[in-house]
């Protein structure tokens, strides 16, 4: 039987927590003191007898008990969302509405493709879409502010409770801007990389790690000029006023590319690539809208360069 002494702002607190991983952030995003939002977690954590959070300077972290609480919290607050966005139905939205997460390689390009796709083809609901690093959209996703997730295949731990449904490989791409000095060359090394700006990917992002040990690879422990950003905004103009060098995810510059806005160098070595795809929640509940736009990210994937 639910404990009557848990409320609605006991699980909002505790989900944005888990998802921002800070109480300050929280706090921000809820549009509520830090106070109150320490207060309903430790109601929470009171009520339930266990400590769900872990507090430390490198931030806030879930113990077993939160972990299991949260997968159960998410999927409540979900079907809450649900009942209250039916409930508010009207006859412009179709009825429903569908809360994509993405990441900016593909919000750029396959998912708003794939929107007008599944519009063209019926799709009649309310669409909200929110770009992030590729963990910050899986939190989410778990405690049920998103419907679905396009983007990377994350670590095992990450994804418990999560269901992966693969798209297509991109590959990691350096690129720079027409008339660069290296442009023409008829192979580039990093080492030749290195004497030029280069914008690095930022500490968490999903290719990261990638970049890192492919650097080490060609014996760079680090580059003697960097930026690090995840911004494609910023990256683009960047790189176009500049002679940076980009080292980015395919998807995110193709439309800059086949534009000739941007070109990319022939860097002699192999460069890794990750599965993208469509994640979801196992406890995710058929939906034909959600259903319709699934089928147009799987035939538009199916059709990229």
């Amino acid at each position: 039987m639910l404990d009557p002494r848990i409320k609605l702002r006991h699980l909002a607190c505790f989900l944005e927590v888990t998802a921002q991983k800070s109480f300050g952030k929280a706090a921000r995003s809820l549009s509520l003191t830090q106070p109150a939002v320490s207060k309903a977690i430790a109601e929470l954590e009171a009520i339930l007898g266990t400590p769900l959070l872990e507090r430390s300077r490198r931030g806030v972290f879930l113990t077993a008990s939160g972990e299991v609480f949260r997968r159960y919290a998410g999927t409540a607050f979900a079907a809450l969302k649900e009942g209250l966005d039916s409930v508010g139905r009207t006859e412009r939205d179709g009825g429903t509405t569908i809360s994509i997460g993405a990441l900016p390689t593909v919000a750029t390009r396959l998912v708003p493709a794939a929107v007008i796709a599944a519009k063209a083809e019926g799709l009649r609901a309310t669409i909200r879409v929110l770009t992030g690093p590729n963990d910050y959209l899986l939190g989410r996703l778990k405690e049920g502010s998103l419907d679905i997730v396009v983007g990377r295949l994350s670590d095992p731990a990450m994804m418990q409770g999560l269901a992966f449904e693969p798209l297509y490989s991109e590959e990691i791409v350096f690129v720079v801007r027409q008339g660069h000095p290296l442009q023409h060359r008829s192979s580039v090394t990093l080492h030749d990389i290195a004497a030029y700006t280069v914008l690095f990917p930022i500490q968490g992002s999903i290719i990261r790690p990638d970049v890192e040990r492919l650097m080490l690879g060609q014996g760079l422990t680090a580059l003697p000029d960097t930026i690090e950003t995840v911004s494609p905004s910023f990256g683009r103009r960047y790189t176009r006023m500049s002679d940076a060098v980009w080292i980015i995810s395919r998807g995110v510059v193709l439309d800059d590319l086949e534009e000739g806005q941007l070109a990319l160098l022939p860097v002699s070595i192999d460069r890794p690539t990750g599965a993208v795809g469509i994640t979801t929640r196992f406890d995710t509940l058929p939906r034909a809208a959600l259903n319709r736009l699934r089928e147009a990210l799987r035939r538009l994937a199916a059709e990229l360069p």
